[in-house]
């Protein structure tokens, strides 16, 4: 794989030496959650995170969010009700 800034999570998953199996079992993730992740279906941060570590340790390079792109990152649609319930009463 080329060293870049910047990958995408579909580089990621095509130049994969082993198999989506392989990948669950080694990131302790049901293999379903990785497919779904890799069609672009959105994951909890937490699954993404441990994706990619260890994504990271099979290639030799630090990846997260911050440097690979095409990950759909699920919303916490009560977190931000509360954040703006509280930024209203705040006001």
């Amino acid at each position: 794989m080329e060293d870049k800034d910047t990958y995408t999570i579909q580089e990621l998953y095509e130049d994969l030496p082993m198999t989506l199996t392989d990948l669950g079992e080694q990131a302790d993730l049901n293999e379903v959650t990785i497919a779904r992740i890799r069609d672009g279906k959105p994951a909890r941060r937490s699954t993404i995170n441990r994706l990619l570590r260890t994504f990271s340790e099979i290639y030799g390079r630090p990846l997260s969010l911050r440097n690979v792109t095409g990950i759909n990152v699920q919303v916490n649609k009560r977190l931000e009700a509360r954040e703006a319930k509280k930024q209203t009463s705040a006001a």
